[in-house]
């Protein structure tokens, strides 16, 4: 539902687009009665929109113009919008595309009378190589519609790239002050963003009152710039447009509560992809790139991985994406299954048609995936080889956010059998079905489709052989030794549970039997605690044989303990078994009675194949020198590999109010061996040997966890330089066993 003006309609409701043509038109008391009209329809209209998915919530006059939140503004009487002079130095224009105005203007707006129709438009733009943009001004072309305005102030947010469609927040500016300057929209962020080489996508989000002040809707643009804009309506209040009329839209059109293509997801016209914005800042060769916005200092400081949930759209939404260059690629070999070996072949190896293209999935087993399988559009074909000819059991690796999706399964050009995917709880986590499959000697095809237009096959991560599971390579151990002190010197260790359902693991302290592997000053009783991403008390214990009932510890916990094969070797040592949901988890390891001395924290996943993982973990302490560095050891499980980067995080602490912070961290990795296999010192520098064979800077910006100040990209152990102490945080995002040295100080891992 939304408001339209039009010469031909007397009823508004709220619109996701409108005529600013038809709008110039309106004498002031028409607007005045159009406006009153409209503050008495919004309880009408707000209770029609609760019937989703029926004509119910329609209740617009659709002479002229379908229902969306598009204003369309017309060729003729197109506002003249003063494109602002280039800003003197220092500000710059880092990237403008305020040009090309369209005959369209999409809402983007947060609403608090109806936050039903608060939605979110953003387009793309590139930072390149070698360069970081510190963006301290976002002009963007827009008008005020359905009311005289003015905005109170607007959002802005930054987003990286996943696909063709906005990915994970890295930053956001809430109630940012703007300038009007003849149509164009001049908001000014209080704190710049920084952001390091890549693709992102911007936000500009007017916060006003719809029933006193009306909308606001970004102008849209002709020509395209890298990907077509985006739109997003989390509250659901305008449903899907009746008519799409873009190229390559889906019938029907899709209900974007997700990011999609704005073209598609508001029913824009046709040829204006993009929206009209200019970027205003600084550049420079170095500096500090923005952290996510879900990064917290202690235990998990910026730890935050790339999702993919909206990679792939539900059945109805976004379904003709832009292809990458990687949208077909051709079959790559077709090893033969033998008996007892598993054979895996991967989607993106596959052959693809039609719409089916390849994604970024950091979950799959290579990083990537296939989507957009269906619609009777895309199709995924694997070429197998078979020793004999005979039934094999085939496992399905997939990824499906809804409820259940369906793909008819066709081996070597035959009939399709139905196939139906449960939810796997989310798009970025992998699950998996088996089916038999009758194979011929030598060279088959598996081919995946849906023929029903709308409807779409899950994502598809790979298909196996013997493999009785899709599990990839995991992380099933994290751990961290370091000296426990007391105060702010406690050893704080975070980790972070993703995907959907439960993780079951068992948390350890361990301190007196560290003694009989050399280690010197171990702690002799650790204490143990279990707390929520809000900082909640969850879980405690003190000596594994004596449950502490409390929290999520309903029952007495030594025969758990002593069932996972984990059991701690001292009975003064402790341990917790908790089931997890996805979330932020700390724990911290004290000595009774405020004693010292060195200790490991660590956890085990006790159910690598469940829906969810671990896929952070950060300690904080004290880092001394010579046997009490810091050390952090974590097991990668699984028959694939796993891209991980490993962190030693120390100056950034100050800003946290962390005292003693370390100051110059450095970084080892060391495989199972305890043979040196990489080793940093400040990230913008890399040190070339072992597994490091390249440059590596502009990869660990690539993943989003570019320290702010010196820290270390791939897993390896910590130091300080010269002996120094201080505290010190070690962040393994997916990683292997690392130290860090250093000054006396405190540091993360």
């Amino acid at each position: 539902m939304f408001l339209e003006i039009l010469k031909s309609q007397e009823r508004t409701t709220v619109k996701r687009q409108i005529k600013l043509s038809i709008k110039a038109h309106l004498p002031r008391s028409a607007l005045i009665l159009l406006l009153l009209l409209a503050i008495c329809a919004i309880p009408f209209a707000l209770a029609q929109s609760g019937s989703r998915g029926t004509n119910n919530r329609r209740v617009v006059n659709h002479a002229g113009q379908s229902r969306l939140p598009t204003k369309i503004i017309g060729p003729l009487r197109i506002p003249a919008f003063q494109i602002l002079p280039v800003p003197i130095v220092p500000a710059a224009v880092l990237y403008d595309q305020l040009n090309n105005p369209g005959s369209a203007a999409t809402s983007s707006q947060e609403a608090p009378d109806a936050p039903a129709f608060s939605d979110l438009t953003a387009d793309d733009f590139v930072v390149p190589a070698g360069e970081i943009w510190s963006v301290t001004e976002v002009d963007a072309a827009g008008t005020y519609g359905n009311g005289p305005g003015p905005a109170d102030n607007f959002n802005v947010f930054f987003y990286q790239n996943i696909g063709t469609l906005p990915g994970p927040q890295v930053y956001s500016a809430i109630a940012q002050p703007y300038v009007n300057n003849s149509g164009v929209f001049q908001v000014t962020l209080t704190a710049p963003a920084v952001l390091g080489p890549g693709r992102y996508w911007v936000s500009v989000q007017a916060h006003m009152n719809f029933t006193s002040n009306g909308q606001w809707f970004w102008v849209e643009r002709t020509g395209r710039a890298n990907s077509a804009a985006a739109w997003e309506n989390p509250g659901g209040g305008f449903g899907a447009p009746s008519s799409c009329p873009a190229p390559g839209c889906p019938m029907p059109c899709p209900d974007c509560i997700t990011w999609g293509i704005r073209q598609c997801c508001t029913g824009s016209p046709p040829g204006e992809p993009d929206q009209m914005f200019r970027l205003v800042g600084t550049t420079a060769g170095g500096g500090t790139p923005t952290p996510t916005a879900t990064g917290t200092p202690t235990p998990t400081p910026t730890g935050t991985p790339t999702p993919t949930a909206t990679a792939t759209p539900s059945p109805t939404a976004t379904a003709t994406a832009t292809p990458s260059a990687t949208a077909t690629p051709s079959a790559t070999g077709t090893p033969t299954p033998a008996p007892g070996a598993c054979t895996s072949y991967e989607a993106e190896s596959a052959t693809l048609a039609g719409g089916a293209v390849v994604l970024n999935c950091p979950t799959c087993s290579n990083g990537q995936e296939v989507g957009f399988v269906g619609s009777n559009s895309g199709t995924l074909e694997f070429n197998v080889s078979a020793a004999t000819s005979g039934n094999y059991s085939v496992t399905i690796c997939y990824l499906n956010g809804d409820a259940v999706r369906y793909a008819l399964l066709s081996v070597n050009g035959g009939a399709g059998s139905p196939v139906s995917f449960p939810s796997t709880g989310s798009f970025q986590t992998v699950g998996s079905i088996q089916r038999t499959v009758t194979l011929n000697a030598g060279n088959n095809t598996l081919k995946f489709d849906n023929p029903i237009v709308g409807n779409w096959a899950p994502d598809f991560d790979r298909i196996q052989f013997n493999c009785p599971t899709c599990a990839a390579a995991t992380l099933g151990n994290l751990s961290t030794r370091s000296f426990v002190q007391t105060g702010d010197d406690v050893m704080i260790g975070g980790f972070i549970v993703r995907g959907g359902g439960l993780k079951r693991v068992i948390i350890r302290a361990i301190g007196p039997e560290l003694s009989q592997y050399g280690i010197p000053d171990p702690l002799q009783n650790p204490t143990l605690e279990l707390h929520d991403g809000t900082g909640a008390l969850i879980a405690s214990n003190n000596d594994w044989q004596h449950t502490i009932i409390g929290g999520i510890i309903t029952s007495d916990q030594v025969q758990q303990i002593l069932n996972t094969g984990h059991a701690p070797g001292d009975p003064n040592e402790s341990a917790i078994v908790a089931n997890l949901l996805p979330g932020n988890y700390t724990a911290t390891v004290r000595g009774v009675n405020s004693t010292m001395g060195v200790a490991l924290v660590e956890v085990y996943d006790l159910n690598q194949f469940s829906g969810s993982f671990l896929s952070n973990v950060s300690t904080r302490s004290f880092v001394q020198t010579g046997d009490n560095v810091m050390i952090g050891g974590f097991i990668v499980q699984g028959t694939q590999s796993r891209r991980i980067i490993v962190r030693a995080i120390g100056p950034e602490l100050g800003q946290y109010g962390v005292p003693d912070p370390l100051h110059d961290p450095t970084l080892e990795l060391h495989d199972g061996s305890g043979a040196l296999i990489a080793s940093n010192n400040n990230w913008q520098q890399t040190v070339i040997g072992g597994i490091i064979t390249s440059n590596q800077v502009q990869d660990i910006q690539n993943s989003g966890h570019a320290p702010s100040m010196s820290l270390l990209l791939f897993s390896k152990p910590r130091m300080a330089r010269q002996g120094a102490q201080a505290t010190d945080i070690k962040d393994v995002l997916k990683m292997p066993k690392a130290e860090c040295r250093r000054r006396k100080g405190r540091q993360d891992f």
